[in-house]
């Protein structure tokens, strides 16, 4: 046990030998580990042990040194993480504090032209879930270049972009003039897309307001209030399915999904009405408390008090954090409502995130 900066750090002997850094122990180019896990000496002990100037040094019986720096240790074990907060804490957020605090937009040629107007887009997706991006040409081109700014897009059965209109070309009530509850998009792929970039061409005469609403908000209010539901969302593999004729795909996740390990962190917000299939997941005498904790959840996210509305106009570029911040709009009328754009992957929005320093 080593005390580092109030925390009690549990260190096994076999983890610190595989997570040496020093040495041939890891490729310093590529950053992989060099060493055999499983040829450890499951008993191994060092020959030295000491701490010295934030370092902690070990000599091993074959001769091997390594040295951890202990800020790392404590970034990076089990009994660390639990205590030190990461760099970047979402802020969680309904209509009033959004009012108080919006997230910052930044215009479209200073994105273009500089990281660091993309890294500010970047934090403000992590941070409230979805930012702005002004001022831009309204082109599927200008929207493929924002997208592309941040990683390549992401193709599905919509093809490399997705057009929506009244036109109900695809089987999908987005593709008529009807309201849309807040809902995520992909919720039928086992990975939903993480990242949807957006922009309107054309307004219809009268509606087609757009709606967000920060689930991760609504997911901890449920938590708070009703932790016996939450842990049934949490728990219960929920399929979604997207038909037609000669298609159908299939997702199957818990309603409210959470980040591996015991922090506990929200991680996903699977959820859309509509695309739900059949509830085949759960027995028939444990599905009442399934519902009732939906309802419950639903009452958070369909509270106006959680409704951020605003009317997204041309030019005006939306990304949305697909994997919190759920989405719907208005029903309208008269004219074609147009509205295109991409989806992205997560892996690669985080790979860009951490190149620019963002987390």
């Amino acid at each position: 046990m080593l005390k580092y900066k109030g925390v009690k750090l549990m260190l096994n002997y076999v983890w610190l030998r595989d997570h040496c850094r020093t040495g041939d122990s890891i490729n310093h180019v590529t950053g992989e580990r060099m060493v055999d896990s499983v040829t450890i000496d499951p008993n191994i002990q060092p020959v030295n042990v000491s701490v010295e100037e934030g370092i902690l040094e070990i000599t091993w019986p074959d001769g091997h040194q390594s040295e951890y720096g202990l800020d790392w240790l404590l970034s990076n074990t089990y009994e660390g993480k639990k205590h030190v907060r990461g760099t970047l804490e979402p802020f969680l957020w309904d209509a009033s504090a959004l009012s108080a605090s919006p997230p910052p937009s930044v215009l479209y040629r200073d994105y273009m032209a500089d990281d660091g107007h993309l890294a500010k887009v970047l934090y403000t997706l992590m941070k409230y879930g979805f930012a702005f991006v002004d001022e831009a040409p309204v082109t599927m081109e200008a929207t493929l270049a924002v997208s592309e700014r941040i990683s390549h897009v992401r193709e599905t059965f919509f093809g490399k972009h997705w057009f929506v209109t009244s036109d109900f070309e695809r089987h999908d009530t987005g593709y008529t003039t009807a309201a849309l509850p807040v809902h995520m998009d992909n919720t039928h792929f086992n990975e939903p897309s993480e990242l949807i970039v957006s922009q309107m061409f054309e307004e219809g005469d009268c509606g087609g307001t757009s709606l967000l609403v920060d689930g991760f908000h609504a997911a901890e209010r449920l938590r708070q209030d009703h932790p016996e539901g939450f842990d049934v969302l949490s728990s219960v593999p929920v399929p979604h399915q997207f038909l037609e004729p000669f298609l159908h795909t299939t997702g199957v996740g818990p309603v409210v999904e959470l980040e591996p390990g015991s922090r506990r962190e929200l991680k996903m917000i699977r959820y859309s009405m509509y695309d739900r299939a059949v509830l085949d997941t759960i027995p028939m005498e444990e599905v009442g408390r399934w519902y009732a904790a939906l309802r419950s959840f639903t009452k958070y996210i369909r509270d106006p008090s959680n409704e951020y509305w605003f009317q997204l106009k041309p030019g005006q570029i939306l990304l949305v954090y697909n994997w919190r911040v759920l989405h719907g709009r208005s029903a309208y009328e008269g004219g074609q409502r147009k509205l295109g754009g991409y989806f992205l992957p997560r892996d690669d929005f985080f790979s860009r995130a951490r190149i620019l320093k963002v987390i």
